[in-house]
């Protein structure tokens, strides 16, 4: 009798301690205010106004530091969970890290890939929900993320976690 109270009461702290990890679910994407961003203005205009190279590259050090911060706060607030901390994946999604700043394709593949999602759970960020008039994310937070992406990749190859191309 022992035995099984010992039993129940362990099989009911594991499902306890493993509830909030099955109720984390689906992580909600979170808009962001961009006002204070610079302007993106000189897009497409048959693709709704992206541009598919990040405008925010060359920009003076001052702005850009000012673009880095609010692009972590936005990569942690809506790509953390999948793509890890700091933009170090733990290896089942992409390592946004590898994306070289150098090549317009993975420049391209990052607007299309945030615009439309993928089949695997990559969410539309910068995609109109329906019902709606904006994109979650707007290009200027999108590109904000990307820049500090490629700070991050700048750190992860002084430090040896990633080989540069």
């Amino acid at each position: 009798m022992k035995t099984k109270i010992s039993m129940l009461f362990a099989a009911l702290v594991v499902t306890g301690l493993s509830a909030p990890v099955l109720a984390h679910g689906n992580v909600i994407p979170q808009g962001a205010d961009s006002s204070a961003m610079p302007p993106i203005t000189d897009g497409d205009e048959s693709e709704n106004g992206w541009v598919f190279e990040n405008p925010y590259r060359s920009l003076d050090e001052e702005t850009k530091t000012k673009v880095i911060k609010f692009g972590e706060s936005a990569y942690a607030n809506n790509c953390a969970g999948c793509h890890g901390l700091h933009a170090q994946s733990g290896g089942i999604n992409p390592d946004l890290r590898e994306l070289d700043p150098e090549s317009f394709e993975d420049d391209e593949w990052f607007v299309e890939r945030l615009r439309f999602g993928s089949a695997k759970g990559m969410p539309a960020l910068g995609g109109i929900p329906e019902g709606q008039t904006d994109p979650i994310l707007d290009q200027e937070t999108l590109w904000a993320i990307k820049t500090y992406v490629e700070a991050r990749r700048v750190v992860a190859i002084e430090e040896g976690e990633i080989e540069a191309d």
